[in-house]
């Protein structure tokens, strides 16, 4: 970033989305037809389950986008969980090949798209699970890329996300883990670790157990 990671502009952050984007893109790019069809490292899900979560979330952020620039609060998945989940299941088992055409071109997309939001709706609320503004649509697809990246369980680790990354969403969770958690005890780890363990993606047994992320 090119201003202060803890408190970084908006195109600060959509150019640290394009490179997870782009990052991703490549590791998923990489993915065999065999790994395609592999266990994740969520349960119940094949890395073509969580690719095709991936797109199907640059998708959902994108009708934010454009919800913003027509003044009208869209929703992120028309018909709600049950055709979040069927278009997943639909998607996950294509050849390896389409699951990475779709994922560099829903991903870029939504770049493109967020790159464009002129800065004088960046205060206009957004309907997500929680209150927030457009200036939050690239940190929420930020999180998507560099969490889910190592669910993919290809060896992608916490210790493989970005400085800035860590920094800055680990100083956003801390705060809402106290709300959410008040007196919780931080286990003594390295950021990335904890932050690892903030999101549900815990690095290690034994660690106090949270509510489920996001808090």
């Amino acid at each position: 970033m090119t201003s202060h990671s803890m408190t970084p502009t908006y195109a600060d952050l959509v150019a640290a989305v394009r490179e997870s984007d782009v990052k991703a893109q490549a590791l998923v790019g990489a993915l065999t037809e065999e790994q395609a069809r592999e266990s994740s490292g969520l349960p119940g899900w094949s890395r073509g389950h969580v690719v095709t979560h991936m797109s199907r979330n640059a998708d959902a952020l994108g009708r934010f986008v454009a919800g913003v620039h027509s003044g009208e609060s869209g929703e992120m998945y028309p018909g709600g969980p049950d055709a979040r989940n069927a278009a997943i299941e639909e998607g996950a088992d294509r050849p390896a090949e389409l699951l990475a055409l779709d994922y560099r071109f829903s991903g870029t997309r939504l770049v493109d798209a967020l790159a464009d939001l002129p800065t004088d709706r960046l205060d206009t609320p957004v309907a997500w699970r929680k209150p927030v503004t457009a200036f939050d649509l690239p940190i929420l697809r930020w999180n998507e890329i560099e969490i889910h990246l190592i669910d993919l369980d290809i060896g992608y680790t916490c210790h493989d996300w970005p400085a800035e990354f860590v920094e800055f969403t680990l100083a956003s969770q801390l705060g809402a883990l106290e709300t959410a958690v008040p007196g919780v005890r931080v286990p003594s780890l390295s950021d990335a670790e904890t932050l690892a363990w903030l999101v549900g993606r815990p690095t290690r047994v034994g660690l106090p157990t949270l509510p489920a992320w996001p808090f």
